[in-house]
C-alpha cells in the first residue's frame, strides 16, 4: 500500500513538473475547461468576474511540445460574458489572450504540422464587445497580433502557409472590422483603425509581399488590398476622411503603390496585372474619383487632386 501511494505521488508529481496548468478565479459563474496530451506544455489562466460569467476553454493535445497558452481575463467589475478558445496541436506554439471589459470573445487556433508559431490577442473594452480570431494552420514560423481598445470591433487573422507576418490594431474608435488573409509565404501585412464604422481587408495568396499597410483613422471608410502576384515591395493605404473607399488587386509582380485620401467621399481603385508599376495617388478633397489599371511594365503614375 505504502508502495502504491509513493508511485502515485511521484506519478502526479511528473504530470506537473512536465505539463503545468494554473487557473486562478475570482467571483463568481467562471468557467475553465484545460485539456493536455502534449510535452511540457504550459497553460496558466487569471479570472476576476466581479460575479459575472467568464470561460476559458484549452486544448493541447496530440504529439506536439513545449507549447503555452497564457490567458487572462477581467471583467473590470462590470458585465463579464468573456471568452477565450486556444486549440494547439503542433510544435513549439505559443498563444496570449488577454481581455479587459464586456461580451469580448477571443479565439485562438494553431493547427497539425505548423512550428514555431505565435499567436497573440489583446482586447479592452468599455462598454460594447470586442472579437478576435487568430489561426494558424498547417504553416511554419507565422507571427500574428491582434490588439482591440476600442469598442464593437472585429479582428480575423488566418495564416496556412510559411513566414508570415500580420498585426491588426484597433483602438479609439469602434465597431470596425478587419480581416487579413494570408494564403502565401513570407507575407508581411498590418492593420490599423482608430475610427469608427471602418472595414479594411487584405488578401495575400501571393508570396514575398512585404510592407502591406492599411490605416484609417476616419469614419465609414473601406479599403481592400489583394495580392496574389509576388515580391510586391510596398503596398500602403491612408485615409482620414469619411465615406472613402479603396481598392488595390495586384497580380503581377514587383508593383508599389501608395493612395492618401484625406477628404470624403473619394474613391481609387488600382488594378496591377503587370510588373514593375509604380502609382502613387494623393487625394485631400471631397468627391473624387481615380480608377488606372496598369497592364504593361515599367509604368509610372502620379495623380495630386486637392
Amino acid at each position: 500500500m505504502r508502495s502504491m501511494k509513493a508511485t502515485l505521488i511521484a506519478l502526479s508529481a511528473f504530470l506537473l513538473i512536465n505539463s503545468p496548468a494554473c487557473a486562478l478565479r475570482g467571483g463568481g459563474s467562471d468557467s475553465a475547461y484545460i485539456t493536455q496530451a502534449g510535452n511540457n506544455s504550459t497553460v496558466t489562466t487569471s479570472q476576476i468576474a466581479n460575479g459575472n460569467p467568464n470561460t476559458v476553454i484549452v486544448t493541447q493535445e496530440g504529439l506536439s511540445s513545449y507549447e503555452t497558452a497564457y490567458i487572462k481575463q477581467d471583467a473590470t467589475g462590470g458585465i463579464g460574458n468573456l471568452k477565450a478558445t486556444v486549440d494547439q496541436a503542433s510544435n513549439n506554439d505559443s498563444a496570449t489572450v488577454n481581455q479587459k471589459g464586456s461580451s469580448q470573445s477571443a479565439s485562438i487556433t494553431q493547427g497539425v504540422g505548423s512550428s514555431n508559431s505565435y499567436a497573440e490577442i489583446d482586447q479592452y473594452a468599455s462598454s460594447s464587445g470586442e472579437t478576435a480570431i487568430i489561426t494558424q494552420d498547417g504553416g511554419d514560423s507565422n507571427k500574428a497580433y491582434i490588439i482591440q481598445y476600442g469598442q464593437g470591433d472585429y479582428a480575423n487573422i488566418v495564416q496556412t502557409s510559411n513566414g508570415n507576418i500580420a498585426q491588426i490594431i484597433q483602438d479609439i474608435g469602434g465597431f470596425n472590422i478587419a480581416s487579413i488573409t494570408q494564403e502565401g509565404g513570407g507575407n508581411n501585412a498590418s492593420i490599423g483603425q482608430s475610427g469608427s464604422f471602418n472595414t479594411a481587408t487584405i488578401e495575400q495568396p501571393g508570396n514575398y509581399n512585404a510592407a502591406v499597410s492599411i490605416g484609417q483613422t476616419g469614419s465609414n471608410n473601406t479599403a481592400n488590398i489583394k495580392q496574389t502576384g509576388d515580391n510586391n515591395p510596398e503596398v500602403t493605404i491612408v485615409q482620414t476622411g469619411n465615406n472613402n473607399a479603396s481598392s488595390i488587386g495586384q497580380t503581377g509582380n514587383n508593383n508599389t503603390v501608395s493612395i492618401g485620401q484625406t477628404g470624403n467621399n473619394n474613391t481609387a481603385n488600382i488594378d496591377q496585372p503587370g510588373n514593375n508599376n509604380t502609382v502613387n495617388i494623393v487625394q485631400s478633397g471631397n468627391s473624387l474619383s481615380f480608377q488606372l489599371t496598369q497592364n504593361g511594365n515599367g509604368n509610372n503614375a502620379t495623380l495630386t487632386q486637392h
